[in-house]
């Protein structure tokens, strides 16, 4: 997750959218901590995954009943009524536990199922009685999607709940209609249930959503729907999970940071200090909690591994799920073994399937002749994660090993401030000489910032030597971001440009200074704002991407005193924050603020454009603008070049990599053609010349898909208005040459800063924001640190 104030501060507009030495290889020579460490050390968390031979499919749970038996649920969601088994520890027999519901062949019933940490098997039913209207058939081919009122059909739907305990004998203990949950309906009147957790007791949580968001709602065992759980300002749960007979954990977002929070199972109030998942080591390792040993206090199941907490709460990881082949996609069960193995239902997103596995630990011998290539990352990224699993599934003499920095995420919630963070910490690594083979990072200003110790690899020096892929092959303002010094330090797969539209009636210039903006803004018809949210951050956003070359990491030198910076720094102090601009809690305020309609109807001046792919051209501007001129104005800027590049990953192989051509083959895997038809996806346009043109291209005919029977299905690129869908023609030839011309030639990088002067700009403009220094002041702060910073540097 991006934490730190500049990435939050750059990503403002799209974030608000969502709302309304040398370096040492990682080989058995390689240092950390002053110590060496050989291959077996860098795969601990190594086990090998053999997928049991069974026919059960969509498990939800599995639950150990005793030492003997173990239970596990399954359903298909919307087909039928769910199905429960018992096994051994041998897993060699599933034995169907036979449940009868009471469900009649012509119940239109969904079905939520869970095992109670006592062993009960918990099922919610939804019925759904559409009266005199029939249901109409979703699947049949002739069903018009596009004219049919689902907004009508639905609220003529009505639903009962309820919620059944079953014996392991597949005895129906109670069925109870649960009452009490009209309280949480949405503005509609529709009650929406997400989540059922089984607690014991006959009792469980529902998550329940509305218009503002989650409520979990205690629902006991007569059924009746008690009050909502005060959680203490729950942004997000993930899970509710009973670690003992007395302690229900739960894992989630709270106050933004994760944390583990511990309930009385009986009052399920909360008892006991929460864990900062962060402090802990376990930043993004959202999952399940389960009980503790002899060994740790308590095991997490988090989205790269398995994880035990000591006394002192922190953790280690025992199980890496790529590291044992396991692939790219989550564990949804898992069940501790005796003899110190593990049996886990994994589901793959890349082939989409599901089983059920037993890991087993790696034998150290097994990796003697093994050499490991280590690649570092700043998060859990689940395109690098593919391409490392499928290598290592299909070698047996080397592997990679993805190493994850987010865990050195930290920051203070209260100030903002970041505290650590993996960029940071990468950096350190890279210059103390613990770096790993290969590097992706995010910020390329990371990479640039160390060329003169010549840390990094020349690509150029491959790329010229290679017959797959050549300098040609790359789009030309992509190769130039990378570059400094005519030396290729990085290389991004994909890119954005992003942009700010206008109606040319208010701005007839396409790209303009902050002079131009300032002066625009002073003129504006009354009532009319110039973002959706005329504050601080908002400004900020618009002068911070125009900095991307303000450092010259070649020369050593940075220019941040510019009467321009000052100039919008000023222009900035005249507008509020945020908090104080807009009620967060009124949903219809915040709706009407971020309204896709606001540049539409004259309510606000510029409007973000981001441009990952041609699709959100054709929507906004030809389709939701159509009609009105519209002014690519860009960023403010003296150079009028307004578009902002961004390069969403930077490669890069270190000087001193074991196996630099084995890292180069690597990279570029990432560089193939996207196979459409195997369903995987790439955000941004590709670098590779000849696939963006095939994309832009493909912009002046309807897109097309494949059905089930390899049949080309031709569909319309289309936006909403309100909740009608509208239809947009393809482009035209001169509008696709039009905005291809655009994107090539949009060469101003996204202002990419360095960990160290990111926290010298955080520093100094969190002063700012908080009125403790003028303008001024802070640019002058700033550019005698980052002057000093950079010249160090080089």
């Amino acid at each position: 997750m991006e934490k730190t104030f500049f990435k939050r501060i750059t990503a403002f507009s799209a974030a608000l959218t969502v709302i309304a030495g040398s370096a040492v290889s990682c080989s058995k020579e390689q240092k950390q901590d002053g110590k060496s460490k050989d291959t077996a050390q860098l795969m601990a968390g190594s086990y090998r995954a053999v997928e049991m031979d069974c026919d059960v499919e969509n498990i939800r749970s599995i639950g150990r009943v005793n030492d003997d038996q173990i239970i596990i649920s399954t359903y298909d969601y919307g087909e039928g009524t769910p199905t429960f088994y018992l096994t051994d520890n041998e897993f060699g027999e599933f034995n169907e536990i036979s449940v009868d519901f009471g469900v009649k062949p012509d119940d239109d019933v969904t079905f939520d199922v869970n095992v109670a940490p006592d062993g009960e098997i918990m099922a919610l039913a939804t019925f759904s009685d559409y009266g005199d209207i029939e249901k109409p058939d979703f699947e049949d081919p002739d069903f018009d999607y596009e004219n049919f009122d689902y907004e009508e059909f639905d609220k003529n739907i009505k639903r009962t709940y309820k919620m059944y305990t079953v014996d392991l004998d597949g005895t129906i203990k109670s069925e109870k209609e649960i009452s009490g949950l009209d309280e949480y309906a949405d503005d509609e009147g529709r009650i929406n249930i997400g989540r059922m957790s089984a607690i014991g007791g006959g009792r469980a949580v529902l998550s329940m959503y509305d218009t503002m968001g989650e409520d979990y709602v205690l629902v006991d065992a007569d059924g009746k729907a008690q009050d909502k759980l005060d959680l203490g300002e729950a942004n997000y749960i993930d899970s509710f999970s009973a670690i003992d007979d007395e302690t229900i954990a739960v894992t989630g977002y709270f106050k933004n940071s994760q944390s583990i929070k511990f309930l009385d199972s009986e009052t399920l109030q909360e008892k006991d200090e929460a864990i900062d998942m962060s402090a802990a080591g376990l930043e993004g390792q959202m999952g399940s909690v389960f009980r503790g040993d002899d060994n740790y206090k308590l095991y997490v199941s988090g989205s790269s591994g398995l994880y035990g907490l000591d006394a002192d709460n922190k953790a280690t990881e025992i199980v890496n799920w790529l590291d044992s082949d396991l692939g790219n996609g989550y564990v949804s069960a898992l069940l501790f073994m005796a003899d110190g193995d593990y049996v886990i239902c994994f589901n793959d997103y890349q082939n989409d399937e599901e089983g059920l596995y037993k890991l087993t630990k790696r034998d150290a011998s097994e990796l003697e002749n093994t050499k490991v290539i280590t690649v570092g990352v700043l998060y859990d990224d689940w395109e690098v994660k593919e391409k490392i699993s499928d290598y290592n599934k299909s070698h047996d003499d080397m592997r990679f090993k993805m190493v994850d920095y987010s865990k050195y995420d930290e920051y203070d919630q209260e100030t903002g401030m970041t505290i650590t963070s993996g960029a940071d910490q990468l950096k350190k690594d890279i210059v103390s000489g613990n770096a790993p083979d290969m590097i992706v990072s995010y910020n390329g200003a990371l990479i640039h910032s160390l060329y003169n110790k010549g840390l990094f690899v020349d690509l150029y020096d491959y790329m010229n030597n290679d017959s797959e892929l050549s300098k040609d092959d790359i789009m030309p303002n992509v190769l130039s971001a990378c570059e400094i010094d005519g030396k290729l330090l990085s290389l991004s797969p994909t890119f954005t440009v992003s942009t700010m539209i206008a109606k040319k009636k208010y701005v007839d210039k396409e790209n303009w200074t902050p002079d131009d903006m300032i002066e625009t803004y002073r003129n504006l018809p009354d009532g009319m704002r110039l973002t959706d949210i005329d504050c601080k951050e908002s400004i900020l956003q618009m002068m911070i991407g125009s900095l991307g070359n303000v450092i010259d990491y070649e020369k050593g030198t940075c220019n941040f005193d510019t009467p321009e910076i000052r100039k919008l720094l000023e222009f900035c102090n005249e507008f509020p924050s945020q908090e104080e601009l807009i009620d967060w809690e009124d949903q219809s305020a915040v709706n009407e603020c971020f309204s896709e309609d606001n540049l539409k109807n004259d309510k606000v001046l510029l409007g973000d454009l981001y441009l990952g792919d041609f699709s959100e051209y054709i929507t906004t501007v030809k389709g939701r603008l159509k009609g009105e001129d519209i002014v690519f104005v860009g960023n403010p800027s003296t150079d009028g070049r307004g578009a902002v590049l961004s390069l969403n990953q930077h490669f890069a192989i270190l000087s001193n990599a074991e196996d630099k051509d084995a890292c180069w083959a690597s990279i570029k895997e990432f560089f193939k053609p996207v196979d459409d038809e195997e369903g995987s996806y790439r955000y941004g346009f590709s670098s590779l010349r000849s696939e963006f043109d095939k994309e832009a291209d493909k912009t002046m005919k309807k897109p097309v898909y494949k059905d089930e029977n390899g049949k080309e299905i031709e569909e319309d690129y289309t936006y909403y208005d309100g909740s009608k869908e509208v239809k947009v023609d393809p482009l035209t030839q001169e509008e696709r040459d039009f905005i291809v011309k655009y994107i090539e030639e949009a060469d101003n990088v996204s202002a990419d800063f360095d960990p160290e002067v990111e926290s010298i700009l955080e520093e100094e403009i969190m002063a700012y924001l908080g009125g403790e220094k003028t303008a001024d002041e802070i640019v002058d702060l700033i550019q005698n640190r980052v002057s000093l910073l950079v010249s160090e540097q080089s």
